[in-house]
């Protein structure tokens, strides 16, 4: 054994090569320092969630669970379509899935290799079924696989859960229209749902919870969101080019009740075209032709479910039906603050309606507030399930009563 105390003095070859390790130490601790510095020098906080519309509370409740290290295995987000549900659920997963960002930060760096997978869609420890367009179920064969001479296949949704991660320690699985689940895959899912991979976390989503099995209900954390916001729906509606004037998306805004699903269905070229002719009658005002006005909303409905029979065809009839009553509180609604001098949408058959009104402001105003009571009358009846040619028609006649009135009160 060597005593210290002899050690022989370093030579010159020895403190080269100390010099050497000290320096590519040093060289490899600035390298990473400068990576670091650059990485958050180019990183905006939150920049996963800077886009999204709403839904602030959901996004501190998951960074309280995950820094707390108690994030479940499965929840249920649950509120109605087009409020932005799933597309929280994607940015939650790539939040998770990321590599670059540690969990408790609940953001995504976009530039590593799973941000780029999530991106482009083919990461292989993501997995995301929802019912296919033109079905009213969700097919079992996306949850459990499909069968096989009377063997479900190794495939599916439950089957790619139980194998481990590619490439991380995470698994992520989304199914969207979790309520459209018939009782076997129900069944099936639960089986995943009883014995969680220790590995994955599912997010469910649903419109409701209705029509959910409550044994799916019980092994899942349930989040609720809120529909947007109008100030949220009119930006996101012009972002997304769903419309091109700030009028008519505030307007639409207002109408959907902050989801983009029922936007889309309101700017469908057919119902758009019944909308304005239904606004053209209205700002006649007493000069109303109720007897045209029945024919063409008639005529327009019919037109919308032509391609559709049985239960869906008198389902979409309604619906449309209670959307023209809508519009027409929207159309009284904003002609109200008119008279009243507060902001209103610039719709040009308001603006007729409204220089055709001949009384006093107070007296106008009580006539239109008359006129609004009426068309939420009329929708009251109508989700009562009232005969649907019977209560626009009644709708539009009782219209042009109040207003001739009005002309009659002021002559």
């Amino acid at each position: 054994m060597n005593n210290p105390g002899s050690r022989r003095p370093p030579g010159r070859n020895d403190l080269v090569a100390a010099q050497q390790r000290r320096v590519t130490t040093i060289a490899g601790w600035l390298g990473s320092v400068l990576r670091i510095v650059e990485f958050n020098g180019n990183r905006t906080h939150d920049m996963i969630w800077q886009h999204l519309r709403g839904h602030h509370d959901q996004i501190t409740k998951f960074q309280r669970s995950i820094t707390r290290e108690r994030l479940s295995h499965a929840y249920l987000f649950v509120g109605p379509s087009g409020i932005g549900k799933r597309t929280f659920a994607r940015r939650l997963a790539q939040c998770l899935l990321c590599f670059n960002i540690p969990d408790e930060q609940l953001d995504a760096c976009g530039s590593c290799v799973a941000c780029k997978q999530m991106a482009a869609g083919t990461h292989p420890d993501f997995i995301e079924i929802g019912c296919p367009e033109g079905k009213k179920e969700l097919p079992i064969g996306l949850i459990a696989g499909e069968k096989e001479s009377g063997v479900r296949k190794k495939e599916g949704l439950c089957y790619e859960m139980s194998l481990r991660p590619m490439e991380g320690d995470r698994k992520i699985a989304i199914i969207d229209d979790t309520e459209l689940m018939n009782d076997e895959g129900a069944n099936a899912l639960l089986k995943t749902l009883e014995e969680p991979p220790s590995y994955g976390t599912l997010f469910l989503i649903s419109a409701s919870t209705e029509g959910l099995l409550p044994t799916i209900r019980s092994r899942c954390q349930e989040v609720r969101f809120a529909p947007l916001s109008p100030t949220d729906t009119a930006e996101l509606l012009l972002e997304l080019g769903m419309v091109q004037e700030t009028a008519e998306a505030e307007s639409i805004a207002v109408l959907c009740e902050g989801s983009l699903t029922t936007a889309a269905q309101l700017l469908e070229p057919e119902l758009r075209n019944l909308r304005n002719r239904l606004y053209d009658e209205l700002a006649k005002g007493r000069a109303m032709n109720t007897v045209r006005l029945s024919a063409q909303i008639a005529e327009g409905l019919d037109a919308l479910v032509e391609d559709l029979d049985g239960t869906e065809r008198t389902a979409v009839l309604r619906r449309n039906a209670l959307w023209l009553i809508r519009f027409s509180i929207e159309f009284f609604r904003q002609v109200s603050l008119r008279i009243a001098g507060g902001r209103h949408a610039p719709i040009p058959q308001l603006e007729r309606f409204g220089n055709g009104l001949i009384g006093e402001p107070e007296d106008d105003l009580e006539t239109v507030m008359q006129l609004f009571d009426r068309c939420e009358h009329a929708q009251f009846h109508l989700e009562q399930f009232m005969q649907v040619p019977l209560c626009l028609d009644g709708m539009f006649s009782e219209l042009a009563r109040i207003s001739r009135r009005q002309l009659a009160r002021t002559s």
